[in-house]
């Protein structure tokens, strides 16, 4: 009877994940989301530099890539990024994110390997500042002549829209815009907003008139940058502005689509370099392209019904995550009881990213195209 007890205390300490290999923990740990990974740093000081060296990161990388064509990344605790590993030949230093990258705050916009980010809410339009992980620098951007707590703030940014990819030293250096719009939900057809110029390091002030009227979705208040210009959803149609030179325009939603069902569970975007907005009502996905100011071609219409649970279909919170930047036919959803789906439209296939269950995240807004993969090709027990 002691021997058998002096066998399976044996047994049991020999299955401890302590006892198993650094190449096989490198695995199980490539199976958790980032967010979980990072958190696993601080167990031990071996699981640390485990988790920190350029031979796990690469694994990490390169595993999700393989499963989702992407990485999710989690820049704050409850926003995400998705990093795809597609590298720009015209960029001199690609982007670089470590496994560690956390921001403090929250972000409000992507724009050339810059980030715009708020130390509080990005709603209330204060404190703000630019942030390079490449060279892991802050720098402050001054108060706005117009910002008061009792206020909401729609915040867009966008860097060196004249095609200069090239990143600089130093993101003093880099043009960018900064502009910030208090939300209103009554449709106005005059706007008043603030553009902060990094040439000028001031704020200035801007009206303008706005023909066919415009009111802010209450849900949507970051904007993103496409073509030299920033893009706001609003509630029956979306506002677009050029910082650089102050020229302003409305794109109309589709006219078979729902207004309600895009502003509440759909996404504004860009894939294969053109604009695209989606929604998801009654079970039914929709993808549409601009071809011309107001004209949208249908691309996808499939019933989610029949190839998704009825736990997910019949969640009245499901939504449209994000378009893939460089492959057309897919698309994300979530919902905060089931995670992250990526749905490939074209062969009609739906899989679930493990790990991202009961997380309440903002749709995919921000999409890093540059991913610099460490170089070092050693494997732990080798260094």
């Amino acid at each position: 009877m002691a021997s058998h007890d002096i066998s399976s205390a044996k047994l049991s300490s020999m299955c401890d994940i302590t006892y198993l290999s650094d190449d096989l923990l490198a695995k199980i740990f490539s199976l958790v989301p980032f967010r979980s990974t990072v958190g696993c740093k601080c167990v031990s000081k071996r699981w640390l530099d485990l988790i920190s060296s350029p031979y796990f990161i690469k694994q990490f990388t390169s595993y999700q890539h393989s499963l989702f064509k992407s990485i999710f990344i989690f820049v704050t605790p409850h926003e995400v990024v998705l990093a795809f590993h597609e590298q720009n030949p015209s960029l001199e230093r690609p982007i670089s994110f470590g496994l560690d990258m956390l921001i403090k705050g929250s972000v409000c916009g992507c724009s050339n390997g810059l980030f715009l980010c708020c130390k509080n809410r990005y709603t209330y339009g204060i404190d703000y500042y630019i942030y390079d992980p490449l060279m892991k620098k802050c720098v402050p951007i001054p108060p706005s002549p117009s910002t008061c707590n009792e206020s909401l703030f729609a915040v867009g940014f966008i860097c060196n829209p004249t095609g200069a990819a090239v990143i600089t030293p130093s993101p003093n250096e880099r043009n960018f815009r900064v502009v910030i719009i208090k939300s209103f939900i009554k449709r106005l057809f005059e706007m008043e907003l603030y553009v902060f110029s990094s040439e000028t390091g001031s704020w200035k002030r801007v009206v303008m008139i706005i023909p066919d009227g415009f009111a802010f979705a209450p849900h949507w208040l970051l904007s993103f940058s496409y073509g030299g210009s920033l893009y706001f959803m609003g509630r029956t149609s979306i506002f677009v502005f050029d910082p650089y030179t102050n020229t302003r325009d409305t794109l109309n939603y589709p006219l078979e689509a729902d207004s309600m069902n895009i502003m509440s569970f759909g996404f504004l975007g860009i894939s294969c370099g053109c604009l695209r907005i989606a929604d998801i009502g009654q079970n039914n996905l929709r993808v549409w392209e601009l071809v011309e100011k107001n004209h949208w071609d249908l691309l996808h219409s499939i019933d989610i019904s029949k190839k998704m649970s009825k736990k997910f279909c019949g969640n009245y919170y499901k939504k449209v995550a994000g378009f893939h930047p460089y492959d057309g036919d897919i698309v994300y959803l979530h919902s905060y009881a089931d995670g992250v789906f990526i749905c490939n439209l074209r062969t009609d296939t739906f899989e679930v990213v493990p790990g991202y269950e009961k997380i309440d995240i903002s749709p995919f807004q921000l999409e890093i195209a540059d991913l610099l993969l460490p170089t070092e090709s050693s494997s732990p027990s080798a260094e």
